[in-house]
């Protein structure tokens, strides 16, 4: 029986003392050898993770966020317990993710890259809710705008108490009703169009879009009503991700 406890004692110790090794390594933002940040303000970081095939992170941590693939991913992840779980995600998904410290390995014989919206003021897990339904009142003009949720080519797949993502798809020759953002939001670009936008009381201006590009448009504090337009010859396609106030 001693014996035993002995024994009992020694596996807890290692696992105590692998546990601590593991979270020692933990860098408490994002690994700059494989990941870029695009854009941080006092809410949000937005990063671009970049694995080459078979590479590792570093052990690191994140806070929730809200993911975008723009390459397969086949990954394995290792925790800071020691296990490990292996996953695949296609191309042009997203994810939400709770905080968490982990290690991750590309096991692919392809590059991974994916965009990464980090919240820096989570309260708490984050709860799905089913996005409100209902036809717009109003004419879609300039002066009478649409909200972008009730733009028949925005389409909510997704939303928390943190980010409403929208699906944006235009066809060539296709163009929106004129909208309102009213929400800082982060496009992450899904596909090259040759596109061109119009605010009301301006003229149409060009507005290319380029495959895994990814900005920040400020709407919060200002928002901005515009109408876009396809007149390209290929399909354009957005995650238009709102942040939540």
């Amino acid at each position: 029986m001693q014996k035993f406890a002995a024994v009992l004692l020694f596996s807890v110790s290692i696992t105590c003392i692998s546990f601590i090794a593991f979270l020692a390594q933990a860098q408490s933002g994002p690994d700059a050898g494989t990941a870029k940040v695009e854009f941080e303000n006092e809410q949000i970081r937005v990063v671009r993770a970049l694995l080459g095939p078979h590479q590792k992170t570093a052990v690191h941590g994140h806070p929730s966020r809200l993911g975008v693939t723009l390459t397969r991913n086949d990954i394995r992840t290792t925790f800071p317990d020691g296990t490990s779980r292996s996953s695949t995600r296609g191309v042009h998904e997203y994810f939400w993710s709770e905080p968490v410290t982990h290690q991750v390995e590309n096991l692919s014989d392809a590059p991974l890259q994916n965009i990464e919206i980090e919240l820096k003021h989570e309260r708490g897990a984050g709860v799905e809710v089913k996005p409100a339904s209902g036809a717009s009142k109003a004419q879609g003009t300039a002066t009478d705008p649409v909200a972008v949720e009730e733009e028949p080519h925005h389409h909510v797949i997704f939303e928390n108490q943190y980010v409403r993502v929208l699906d944006v798809v235009l066809q060539p020759g296709e163009t929106t009703l004129f909208h309102r953002h009213s929400l800082d939001n982060v496009p992450v670009q899904l596909s090259d169009a040759t596109m061109k936008r119009q605010f009301p009381g301006e003229d149409w201006a060009a507005s290319p879009a380029r495959e895994g590009s990814v900005g920040f448009i400020g709407g919060t504090k200002s928002p901005y009503i515009h109408r876009i337009s396809n007149t390209g010859t290929t399909v354009f396609h957005v995650l238009d991700v709102e942040i939540l106030p």
